[in-house]
């Protein structure tokens, strides 16, 4: 892939990040001549029982209100999958309560209401855990006929499992990972740093398995998209990460199988603080740069465009000699 892009009629390496897509969904295909006809975005939401902790300043009903208002296209990533001409699913992994209206585009796996309080006892059990991950494979599975996939999430409370997941794996400074998520005050984001850290040791978590790091103190949704991943990369299918929570659930999923991250490509960088850590450590970088933080996927939609593009260049752009034969 890279000496056919190389001898296209251009400087080498002059097309930059354009080139470097291409190559690497080349690497992902086993295919030079690449074309992406079916685009698919799913969203996995749940509800987070850490939410009684006051972390944050939205209340949970807003898990299942928002989900409905995507499925319904008038959320911000229904509107932009609809204009990009991305299809869309939503995983109704865990929210507390339920969507009654029927969408066709609704996946109904609901493994409980929300998770625990993991203040008090594990956000799940190990079996819960690996539930959630497998029915991310299987929806991949489902849906083979796609090219190309991106992730977001829907979940109250899931910058704190996140943040808590990723302290758990770096042992960062929780000042450099931790951010106010759905609008916290300063004396909201202290209390979010301490109970991240009180829960840390309370599981004794650092140097813990993914897996383990990932029932303790994450979340379903968190869950279901690391099992999106792994499904790609055992179905030599790319996906599209997002932003701060679509991150760590790339970085649990590359703990579990390292050749994972091969098959991820990094979008754009979340306005979350900790995602100048999650991009060092998944040695990824984001080509946009937004000032974005909504997540449901919506900075990773936006990168499709450019990726259709960088294909395009690589499946079109003639040769100098190519180019001399064309114009006699």
């Amino acid at each position: 892939a890279k000496n056919k892009i190389d001898g296209k009629m251009k400087p080498l390496g002059s097309l930059g990040i354009l080139e470097d897509l291409a190559i690497q969904i080349s690497g992902i295909t086993g295919k030079l001549d690449n074309k992406i006809l079916k685009k698919l975005h799913i969203v996995a939401s749940a509800d987070n029982g850490i939410l009684e902790e006051g972390v944050s300043s939205c209340p949970m009903e807003y898990t299942k209100i928002v989900s409905e208002a995507m499925l319904s296209k008038v959320a911000a990533i229904g509107i932009l999958c609809d204009s990009l001409d991305v299809d869309f699913k939503l995983i109704d992994i865990g929210i507390n309560g339920i969507i009654k209206r029927e969408y066709p585009n609704l996946y109904r796996k609901k493994i409980k209401n929300g998770t625990n309080n993991f203040v008090h006892q594990p956000a799940m059990t190990y079996r819960e855990c690996l539930e959630a991950i497998e029915i991310g494979i299987s929806i991949i599975e489902e849906n083979l006929d796609y090219q190309i996939f991106s992730n977001g999430e829907m979940g109250i409370g899931n910058t704190t499992t996140s943040s808590a997941i990723l302290y758990a794996m770096t042992g960062e400074d929780l000042d450099l990972i931790v951010g106010r998520g759905g609008g916290l005050s300063d004396k909201g984001l202290v209390k979010k740093k301490q109970i991240i850290k009180d829960a840390i040791d309370k599981y004794k978590l650092f140097e813990s398995d993914p897996i383990e790091i990932l029932r303790c103190v994450g979340g379903l949704d968190i869950a279901c998209m690391v099992g999106l991943y792994l499904g790609c990369a055992a179905n030599s299918k790319p996906i599209l990460i997002d932003g701060f929570i679509s991150s760590v659930a790339a970085l649990v999923a590359q703990k579990i199988k390292t050749s994972a991250g091969d098959y991820m490509i990094a979008t754009h960088k979340s306005k979350e603080p900790g995602m100048v850590v999650l991009s060092e450590i998944l040695g990824k970088k984001p080509f946009l740069d937004m000032d974005m933080r909504l997540g449901e996927g919506t900075g990773a939609i936006l990168a499709y465009p450019i990726i259709v593009s960088a294909l395009e260049i690589m499946n079109r752009m003639k040769t100098p000699t190519e180019v001399y034969k064309i114009l006699g």
